[in-house]
Order: C-alpha cells, then sequence, then structure tokens
C-alpha cells in the first residue's frame, strides 16, 4: 500500500533519497539528540533520523499517512509517532535540540512563528523556495514582510540547497530549497508580533503617518516608509505600541 498525492497542507511525498542524505548530513545528528519532525508523511526522512539521532519526535496530520508510517516504523523504538496538528496542541510540551522537517507549504509561516516561541539548537527544514526568499528579505525589497522581519530577529538563516521538483511525488509546480535556521537567542512576544504584522499592513506609509494614526511618538527617523525600516526598528516600533 502507498498513499498518493499531497493531502490538504499542500504536503508532497520526498522520493530523492540523494535530497534525503544530503538533508540529514546538513542536520549533523548525534546520538545523544532528540529530534522534532513536523509532517512525517510516509516516513522516508523520519526512518534516517531514528537512525542518526537518540530519540524521535514526528507528527503528521494526515489520519491516512499516520496509518501507513505508524506500520512501516513499528520497529523503531526510539519514535514517538503522533497524529496531531501540532499547531492547536500549545499545552504539550515538545523539547527536542533538532527541527527536520520537509514543512508542508501551507504551514511554512506557521512553523516559523511557533519555532520562535521555542529553545533549540538548530532546525534544517526544507520550505518553497519564494517563501525562503521571503525569510532572507530585505528592507526595501518587494518581500519583505513582517515574517522577514520575525525571522531576521528571532534566528540566523542559511541557505543550504535547492531542490527540484523531480524529488517529490506528485512533484510541486513550485521550486524548494532546505535552509538553516539558528536560533538568535533573541525571541518577541505574541503581542509584538501582532502589532508586527500590523504594521506592515500599512507598509507603504511613512513611519510619521503610522505614529499619528496610532497616537504615538516612536522617536526615531519619521520619514521613512515601514516597509523601508530595519528589523530591529521594526521591532522597537512595535514594542513601544505595547507601551
Amino acid at each position: 500500500m502507498r498513499i498518493t498525492g499531497p493531502n490538504s497542507l499542500g504536503q508532497h511525498r520526498l522520493t530523492d533519497r540523494v535530497v534525503i542524505e544530503r538533508i540529514i548530513q546538513e542536520a549533523n545528528l548525534a546520538k545523544t539528540e532528540k529530534v522534532l519532525e513536523i509532517g512525517s508523511g510516509e516516513g522516508a526522512l523520519t526512518s534516517h533520523l531514528c537512525r542518526n539521532a537518540g530519540e524521535v519526535t514526528s507528527v503528521e496530520i494526515d489520519k491516512a499517512k499516520f496509518e501507513f508510517a505508524k506500520l512501516k516504523l513499528a520497529h523503531y523504538n526510539n519514535l514517538l509517532l503522533l497524529n496531531i496538528n501540532l499547531f492547536s496542541h500549545n499545552w504539550m510540551s515538545f523539547e527536542f535540540d533538532v527541527c527536520v522537517s520537509n514543512i508542508p507549504y501551507s504551514k511554512s509561516k506557521e512553523t516559523i512563528l511557533w519555532l520562535s516561541n521555542l529553545k533549540f539548537d538548530r532546525a534544517v527544514i526544507m520550505v518553497q523556495k519564494e517563501f525562503a526568499r521571503k525569510l532572507l528579505s530585505i528592507p526595501g525589497t518587494r518581500s519583505y514582510r513582517a515574517i522577514s522581519v520575525i525571522c531576521e530577529y528571532c534566528f540566523n538563516v542559511e541557505e543550504l540547497f535547492d531542490v527540484p521538483s523531480t524529488s517529490f511525488s506528485p512533484p510541486p509546480t513550485v521550486s524548494s530549497q532546505v535552509i538553516k535556521l539558528v536560533p538568535s537567542g533573541r525571541q518577541l512576544s505574541h503581542g509584538v508580533k501582532k502589532n508586527i504584522v500590523l504594521l506592515f499592513s500599512q507598509k507603504r506609509r511613512n513611519v510619521r503617518k503610522v505614529a499619528s494614526v496610532l497616537g504615538l511618538d516612536f522617536g526615531r527617523d519619521l520619514s521613512k516608509r515601514i516597509c523601508q525600516s530595519s528589523p530591529n526598528e521594526i521591532v522597537d516600533i512595535a514594542r513601544s505600541m505595547s507601551i
């Protein structure tokens, strides 16, 4: 039995063994480390994680894929496989050293926001290449977004390698990229993140106009547009909105 087609989250089955092995190589796992995988799929990556790490927690929201992976991976005694929506289980505590995942495209932003709240050593994840470009965008560019600011502030991001569509079944219509995230040690509260998103809803306005609308004194260069302000400047403004 094989599960065919992507699930409703836009997840495609990674079938290229060379790509899987390179992800494992880049993750540089140790037998003492705990790993979290978001999106088990049919367990292709999961099995490699189990062979290279100490403990693996893998979550899969799709029931059919979970049942398939459960049977396929039953012989691994260092694996905890869960059929849950990770992002709706805030009460659950996941302690892990490394996150290694082929992230469902539709959950990429939610994954970054979720990881930004946690303490861990590193993450090696595959995302849509366009989304990776947003994470690495600089002020003044078209792809500069709220998630760019949050990611730059909370993580050090490294582009590792591109993944062709032929590495998946069915092949996606977009390009993918594997990236590495290392927490910067700086975190943002939920309220500050909401304020950053609010600021970018008016990103074409200059800081003076936004300050006037919000009735605040940001105490900085008021001539810049929000979309031209650096991540640190945006974070400072967002924090002042919470005072």
